[in-house]
């Protein structure tokens, strides 16, 4: 008789973390927006499908948009893969605390599968990563200055902590820049190893060589395309935070809510919870209020917002890994048209 299999630490630390998120949108939200879920239901309860259809195409939108950056990061990746792969890799992050690695594991699988050489999807995984957070750290400085000539309680210490870390991030990255590129040449020997464990290091060394030389490659070559894909995304998803601000009548001006959209964004990195669900929406529900918005409608517009930008994604991901499982499981591995980084003239088979 077989017993049954007791869940791992990292699935219950995974769950638990899911149930947080949840919690915390459904209860902080309100709270942080000083209303009650009476007055939230009955400002949910005015939307009609036309705004949900509005809604749900501004989603699509920013799905497809990165598609962009993942084209652009791995030479042969078609458009319609690069959808698969976003949806399915999301659907996975947002249900995990750091769910960027479990993302990262499920994007090698399926690039791989696809005949993706491993050093063309290592550098794809580091470049779009990179961008990520980098374009995510500057919108939020941004954000973070507009705002500190807002009247929002508490805004003025965010915005001495962020600059300085932002700078000391940036100068750290520099100063470390060289140490880490002789490292990588020569100074971890693996004299200080043997057998098995030496030619691991050495490995290691010849791999992160290739890796750094891989992604300046990708970026000398689709620089403006990873930059526009970017701007893109973050573009769409800004114009669904305001559209679900607008369905909502929160009431808030432009200027704030592109501000307070801005200044979030950082908060989608924080790994307690899966994308940071629950906090960046809080977050943004009390400086949107304090701002003069109304404290139904927003915490509404949060609500709205999170319900298309991560929630929504999880059945969407079931789905498109279940397709590339059905469809492209069953496939032999074919060698992907882009064997190095530089040719890509012809991509692979389009599903």
């Amino acid at each position: 008789m077989m017993t049954p299999r007791r869940p791992s630490v990292p699935r219950l630390l995974g769950l638990a973390s899911a149930v947080a998120g949840t919690a915390l949108l459904v209860l902080a939200v309100p709270r942080a927006a000083g209303t009650q879920w009476s007055a939230v239901r009955a400002s949910l309860g005015q939307i009609d499908g036309s705004h949900l259809a509005i809604l749900g195409a501004l989603a699509g939108v920013c799905l497809w948009a990165y598609t962009y950056v993942l084209s652009a990061s791995l030479p042969g990746l078609t458009r319609s893969r690069a959808l698969v792969l976003n949806c399915t890799g999301s659907a996975v992050s947002n249900l995990l605390p750091a769910g960027g690695a479990a993302g990262v594991a499920v994007t090698y699988s399926m690039t791989r599968r696809w005949g993706h050489p491993p050093r063309a999807v290592a550098a794809c995984i580091v470049v779009t990563g990179v961008c990520n957070v980098l374009a995510r750290l500057v919108v939020s400085v941004a954000g973070v200055l507009v705002l500190a000539g807002l009247s929002v309680p508490g805004i003025g210490w965010v915005a001495g902590a962020a600059l300085p870390a932002a700078f000391l991030a940036g100068g750290g990255l520099w100063l470390l820049r060289q140490p880490l590129r002789r490292a990588v040449r020569h100074r971890v020997p693996a004299r200080l190893f043997r057998g098995s464990a030496a030619r691991a290091v050495v490995r290691m060394r010849r791999f992160a060589r290739r890796c750094r030389h891989d992604c300046r490659e990708v970026w000398l070559r689709s620089w403006p395309r990873l930059v526009g894909g970017m701007a893109g995304t973050l573009t769409a998803q800004g114009l669904l935070f305001l559209a679900c601000l607008w369905v909502t009548g929160a009431g808030s001006g432009l200027g704030p809510a592109v501000a307070v959209f801005a200044a979030s964004r950082l908060l989608t990195q924080i790994g307690i919870t899966p994308g940071g669900i629950g906090i960046t929406e809080s977050a943004a529900a009390f400086a949107l209020v304090a701002l003069g918005g109304a404290p139904a409608a927003v915490a509404s517009s949060m609500l709205l917002y999170a319900a298309f930008t991560h929630l929504l994604e999880i059945p969407l991901g079931c789905l498109t890994g279940a397709f590339f499982l059905l469809h492209e499981g069953r496939r032999a591995r074919r060698p992907a048209a882009a064997t190095t980084l530089r040719d890509s003239s012809e991509p692979p088979a389009r599903l």
